[in-house]
């Protein structure tokens, strides 16, 4: 798989919620800070979205898709200088996958879905994701326009296996719009570093190799740098060094291996360790535990 995918494989789904509301005339909602991400799209009309803490409001418009990644509180409205009303008053006790329905009359549709990962990765993923992730561009809309098409109409068809079939497009539409942003923002962090063709090359081969004996000259030599020029531009864009990367990799796959119930010994061998010792080490420099601590938690769990 591609770095990318290797992340986000890893991740551990642990719950839905799908659906979405309409509303007209004038209105305004607050949620509260939230555990998970949300991701939704306006697929008619248009409203504000206010988050504590981010700076200014965004105008939503039809056809904008936008993720929320980071757990803070927000509002949205058709004008933002309304007081704002609690969410639970119109969402709470609404099935899920319903289409809720604020006022009686119909200006604005709003889909999407809010879920939960777990696994210590999830920071590495969205640690270096700004408070929201606003897709705008008419090329973004028309990559995501089908999958939102699809959701509405599941939503309001509701015919059997609907459900499902809702939860595999908001998982597609929060990876399509991690690639979408990763084309179109300048960062620092390995997600942004997978665009450059000779660091990105560098990260998918530590990701196809994590067990093999990787150093600094060898991993230059694989993209066709100089060792001096590799480091450099690999920290520069990543943030970290080269072995830096490689090792936090190596421990967040043996976490998922250790959580399995697999061998210390064994894993430790597989990610290129030639004893317990060191890699206990490296452990739990990064994880913060000792391996069986790790998966003791994780049997526990």
């Amino acid at each position: 798989m591609d770095p990318l995918s290797d992340v986000i494989s890893l991740l551990e789904p642990r719950s839905y919620l799908v659906g979405g509301f309409e509303a007209g005339g004038d209105w305004s909602i607050r949620f509260d800070p939230f555990n998970g991400i949300k991701c939704y799209a306006v697929t008619a009309g248009a409203c504000w979205l206010a988050i504590e803490g981010a700076g200014e409001p965004v105008l939503l418009e039809e056809g904008d898709c936008f993720l929320l990644p980071r757990g803070w509180p927000f509002r949205v409205a058709s004008d933002l200088t309304l007081p704002a009303e609690d969410w639970k008053r119109h969402f709470l006790g609404s099935r899920d996958g319903e289409l809720v329905k604020l006022n009686d009359s119909r200006g604005v549709t709003v889909l999407g879905g809010h879920f939960q990962l777990a696994g210590p990765q999830l920071e590495m993923l969205l640690g270096m994701l700004p408070p929201i992730v606003h897709l705008r561009r008419e090329s973004e809309r028309k990559t995501l326009r089908w999958a939102f098409d699809r959701m509405g109409q599941e939503l309001t068809e509701s015919k059997p296996g609907s459900f499902l079939i809702i939860q595999q497009l908001v998982y597609m539409i929060f990876v399509q719009a991690l690639r979408l942003h990763l084309d179109e923002r300048n960062g620092v962090g390995w997600l942004f570093a997978l665009s450059d063709r000779q660091v990105g090359a560098a990260i998918a081969a530590i990701h196809r190799e994590p067990g093999r004996r990787w150093t600094v000259a060898a991993l230059a030599l694989e993209v066709g740098m100089s060792r001096s020029g590799f480091a450099a531009r690999f920290g520069q864009l990543v943030g970290d060094g080269p072995i830096e990367y490689l090792t936090r990799w190596r421990m967040l796959l043996a976490g998922r291996r250790l959580s399995r119930g697999e061998p210390i010994g064994a894993v430790a061998r597989s990610l290129g360790y030639e004893s317990e010792s060191a890699f206990s080490f490296a452990f739990k420099r990064v994880m913060g535990s000792a391996p069986r601590h790790h998966a003791r938690l994780a049997a526990v769990a």
